[in-house]
């Protein structure tokens, strides 16, 4: 389990009532083992990388030497000829660029694809893992709220039943017993909502572990929440590792290699050839050897059209600058991102140590008003509004929880960590 997290332990006894069947309890290492195993967005990226790799290990063919053999049968008769000739021919031919820009470009341009890719996977990995924090601090949350629900029916069930004795013995209106019945009534439509809730909170975590089918997971571990420093951490270490600005700086890449291809047509192409073979009437000949060697010198200097290498290369090269703009701009977004998540989750952690301080005074209060109330010092309206409050804190404070969950996957989102990665 991740540390610094809220204490908290669910145990799930608290909402086995809630599940048509057995349940499978899981930690956090569980889900984010499952999720890097199982989840379909992953695999798919994954896919592409792989797919991305073998392009560019191939591409290298193209500067490589290359080797053909051929067997070819020819049979033919001139017109001065009654009868038909026949010829069998057997040879081989080994060629090499020796210069070719264009060939060299293509190298590079898939190389930054799969550079690319590489950064796509890293990017949704960490979408995957913002998503897993969301579906895990949802299910978290709706455990919880069982718990929480259970606790604010038990408050409204001993005060329904007070106020029905105090109105029997005639202490008590008719209205104040209605209205207590009506707090008891709400509480036990929110446990029962509490329960679809958690429902649907699986439902998310499942389909983030790459489950096609509900199943009824329990998310359950101990963790704790410990102060931060006011100010993020070095935030240009984190830039260097992000995933969006390795996806750009790929693309920037991509069109350096349009631009060399582009250029390549100002250079002429070097290439050899050698060719060396056996000619005869028989199949698979052995005899009137034959050999030719090939130097080939290539210029296309206007082969797309007079201005067609010129347009070509500006293209290329406002492409260019365009990628390097975007790479500065976003990397700009991404520093903003994390100042601001970090604020947001620094904000939650002292939430939630405000909130836990305002239910332990709504927990004493309502002890005191209890007193209070029945011994006459206390109105029912005045009761009422300490019990509310109280009420109000217990959910305030499990959404305190679960606000930081989020805040910290956030931050941790923008930060662009990863499946398996720490801070």
């Amino acid at each position: 389990m991740p540390p610094n997290r809220i204490a908290v332990l669910l145990l799930g006894l608290l909402i086995t009532p809630v599940f048509a069947e057995s349940p499978a309890v899981l930690t956090w290492p569980d889900c984010v083992r499952l999720a890097a195993e199982r989840n379909l967005d992953l695999q798919s990226n994954r896919r592409a990388q792989q797919s991305s790799r073998a392009a560019y290990l191939g591409s290298y063919n193209g500067i490589l030497p290359q080797l053909s053999l051929q067997n070819s049968y020819t049979k033919g008769k001139a017109s001065t000829d009654n009868s038909a000739s026949e010829s069998w021919r057997a040879q081989g031919t080994a060629s090499l660029n020796l210069i070719n820009f264009n060939q060299w470009a293509t190298i590079r341009s898939t190389k930054a694809s799969w550079q690319q890719s590489q950064a796509n996977f890293g990017t949704s990995s960490t979408n995957v893992l913002f998503n897993l924090y969301k579906a895990f601090a949802g299910t978290l949350y709706a455990q919880q709220q069982i718990s929480v629900a259970k606790k604010i029916q038990a408050i409204w069930q001993t005060d329904a039943e007070l106020i029905r004795l105090r109105y029997a013995s005639g202490r008590e209106s008719k209205g104040n017993q209605m209205r207590t019945d009506a707090e008891l009534l709400q509480a036990q439509v929110d446990l029962l909502q509490a329960g679809r809730d958690l429902r649907v909170a699986q439902q998310t975590l499942s389909q983030v572990l790459g489950e096609e089918q509900y199943k009824a997971w329990i998310v359950t571990g101990t963790w704790t929440s410990g102060s931060l420093p006011p100010s993020p951490p070095n935030l240009d270490l984190l830039l260097d590792h992000e995933p969006r600005l390795l996806a750009q700086q790929a693309l920037i890449d991509q069109a350096r290699a349009a631009v060399a291809s582009a250029h390549s047509s100002f250079w002429p192409n070097v290439s050899v050839s050698y060719n060396r073979g056996f000619q005869d009437s028989t199949e698979f000949p052995t005899a009137n050897p034959y050999w030719t060697f090939t130097g080939l010198l290539n210029y296309p200097l206007f082969g797309g059209g007079p201005t067609a290498t010129y347009f070509a290369s500006a293209s290329a090269q406002r492409s260019l600058e365009k990628a390097q703009l975007d790479l500065r701009a976003l990397r700009n977004q991404i520093r903003s991102d994390l100042e601001s998540a970090w604020s947001g989750y620094v904000q939650a952690v002292d939430q939630v140590r405000t909130q836990r301080a305002f239910l332990e005074a709504a927990r004493q209060r309502r002890e005191e008003s209890d007193i209070r109330y029945q011994s006459g010092l206390m109105s029912f309206e005045e009761w009422q509004l300490v019990v509310a409050d109280l009420v109000n804190f217990e959910k305030s404070y499990l959404k305190s929880q679960q606000n930081l969950l989020l805040a910290e996957a956030q931050w941790r989102f923008a930060a662009g960590e990863q499946l398996g990665d720490r801070l």
